[in-house]
């Protein structure tokens, strides 16, 4: 029989072509081996990841990856995950529970003593260590600015901007400082001036009522800042909060409530009172919007409204960029606006400007 070349061929590779075939239909998704040390995570692309599960809110998943260090994952992408620890949830009806977690095929599950409990997935408002694991409740940042000058000009100025956060199912805590100082040397005299000398300390308590509602049981603020007269100013406060938009890549949310407020100036005239006391009303906002996976716009407003003696209306607003350099690190460039309607003269009759700029490039640090 004769044998042209292509047919010679098939025969010499249809050995192969058959192990191929039986390869192909017998291969199979290899099963993932859940080590109880990790949490485990599925994404909609199908890739898993391993490490710890840090919080969910605001429909963001934040998970601190053993390979590629914290990620911040968007809810919708999902697909299932395993916790190690025991976490607390809580729901749309205020309901609390903690346990191992499961969510797998839109299912929500809690394991706790063998017992698995199943919830509803789309009343999930947020995850969380639970209360036994305290200190994974706790995060914070620390950003700096500085400037040194040397030469013609001698001068030094800086900006600290440190928080810390502890956040559960619940509830969140926040404490935000900010000092900015300057100091200017004539070369000619070799006297030194301080040009800027501020500081501001922020606290708030909110207690998540629901998904789109936040009661803000503690709003305090303490101000000082030698050019603006103020030696100390003290504010008490507590409202209400309202997120008018949460998804992926905007949140935009609103806050308002009473206040009590005492300011202790610096100096006075003689015929003057040094301090001054008066109720008042708070109104904030804070607007992000995720403008690249590494990029966040930031937007930050709050104004005060007090007695005229006081200051009458008080505004502190900030915006700027956070640029992610890596897992820790980011890049902030910030604008921040403080302005007294009705600034407090000092002793020698001399009234402050009314509006305070500064232009800040920090490097931050997350932790």
């Amino acid at each position: 029989m004769k044998m042209n070349l292509p047919t010679i061929f098939f025969y010499l590779l249809s050995p192969f072509t058959v192990v191929a075939s039986e390869n192909i239909a017998f291969w199979q998704k290899p099963n993932i081996q859940f080590k109880q040390e990790f949490d485990w995570l599925k994404l909609a692309s199908d890739e898993w990841l391993k490490g710890d599960i840090v919080s969910m809110y605001d429909e963001e998943l934040e998970f601190d990856s053993d390979e590629l260090d914290m990620q911040t994952i968007d809810w919708e992408d999902v697909v299932e995950l395993r916790s190690k620890d025991v976490l607390s949830i809580r729901l749309v009806d205020g309901t609390i529970a903690e346990g191992y977690l499961v969510l797998k095929d839109g299912k929500l599950t809690l394991v706790q003593y063998g017992q698995g409990t199943n919830y509803k997935l789309s009343e999930l408002i947020s995850i969380a260590s639970s209360e036994k694991n305290e200190r994974d409740l706790w995060d914070g940042y620390i950003k700096l600015g500085a400037n040194f000058r040397r030469g013609n000009t001698v001068q030094f100025d800086y900006n600290l901007n440190v928080g810390i956060q502890r956040r559960s199912s619940s509830s969140r805590f926040k404490v935000d400082y900010t000092a900015n100082y300057s100091r200017f040397e004539d070369t000619n005299t070799n006297v030194e001036s301080v040009t800027v000398d501020s500081a501001r300390l922020a606290s708030t308590y909110d207690w998540f009522f629901s998904q789109k509602i936040f009661l803000r049981t503690m709003d305090f603020e303490y101000f000082s800042d030698k050019f603006l007269n103020v030696d100390y100013r003290v504010s008490y406060g507590v409202g209400i909060g309202y997120h008018l938009i949460d998804n992926s890549r905007i949140f935009w949310d609103v806050n308002a409530g009473p206040s009590y407020q005492k300011t202790q100036f610096k100096n006075v005239s003689a015929n003057e009172n040094s301090s001054e006391s008066s109720p008042g009303l708070s109104l904030g906002t804070d607007f992000t919007y995720e403008i690249t996976s590494d990029i966040d716009f930031d937007t930050s407003y709050q104004v005060q409204f007090v007695s005229e003696e006081s200051g009458e209306y008080l505004h502190h607003f900030e915006t700027g960029l956070e640029i992610e350099l890596s897992s820790d690190f980011d890049l902030d460039i910030t604008l921040y606006l403080d302005r007294t309607e009705n600034p407090h003269a000092d002793e020698f009759g001399n009234t402050p400007e009314k509006n305070d700029y500064r232009f800040v490039v920090s490097l931050g640090y997350d932790f």
